[in-house]
């Protein structure tokens, strides 16, 4: 299923639609990697794996990470975080359906973190991806909403108590959120898409609260611990 580069596309066999992509999205492509990195390091779990197969485990996790690294988006000579699904010919971020155009992932992007984050020798390469994506979860977090169901309907609710959350998807050049129907049109306000779309996706997310606060200082502690 791997490419040559590295990346993992959304299905196998190939199709001739996006699923080609190299796909972050909803986590596909890390999941994969996180069940070959458990085979790789003889998990219980799979004790029960053959040495050729860890060992090709082992490979296709070493294999990914250089594309990994390749696909963290720079925005004006910075780097930020991922895009939930690159070309796999170009790898340039790519659209996905018609609600999923070129964008800036804050939700499967903490996932990517995280498994980089996994490596207890990291390379001065995957250290900067980590802190330049945790930069970025700092500087693009919102505050003062809140993302619930009222109603039967998803909304957004002004709360300056609230904690931090984020939107699923920013607008590469600008960094706003954007939100998009199924017309494929671009709206920064998520109540001006359409009610299917609006209650049918993940909008906002709020996993990079836990990835600031707990994951991140004790990846930090860890490496200097080691030194």
């Amino acid at each position: 299923m791997q490419y040559e580069h590295g990346g993992f596309p959304q299905f196998v066999p190939l199709r001739t639609d996006y699923s080609r992509h190299i796909t972050f999205n909803d986590n596909a492509m890390i999941n994969a990697l996180k069940l070959l990195r458990d085979i790789a390091k003889r998990k219980d779990d799979f004790l029960f794996v053959d040495e050729e197969r860890r060992t090709k485990a082992e490979k296709a996790v070493e294999k990914a990470i250089p594309v990994i690294l390749k696909t963290q988006v720079t925005v004006g000579g910075k780097k930020t975080v991922w895009a939930a699904q690159y070309d796999e010919v170009t790898l340039k971020p790519a659209a996905a359906r018609k609600f999923e155009p070129v964008s800036l992932t804050a939700g499967e992007s903490v996932g990517i973190v995280k498994f980089l984050m996994l490596d207890a020798s990291p390379s001065p390469e995957v250290r900067d991806a980590v802190e330049s994506a945790i930069k970025w979860f700092e500087a693009n977090k919102l505050n003062g909403i809140r993302w619930e169901r009222v109603k039967g309907e998803n909304t957004v609710i002004k709360d300056r108590s609230a904690p931090p959350i984020w939107a699923r998807f920013y607008e590469l050049e600008t960094m706003r959120p954007i939100f998009i129907g199924r017309d494929a049109v671009i709206r920064y306000d998520v109540s001006q898409i359409e009610a299917e779309r609006r209650n049918g996706y993940a909008w906002y997310v709020d996993g990079a609260r836990d990835l600031i606060a707990k994951d991140y200082p004790a990846w930090r502690s860890k490496l200097e611990n080691a030194r």
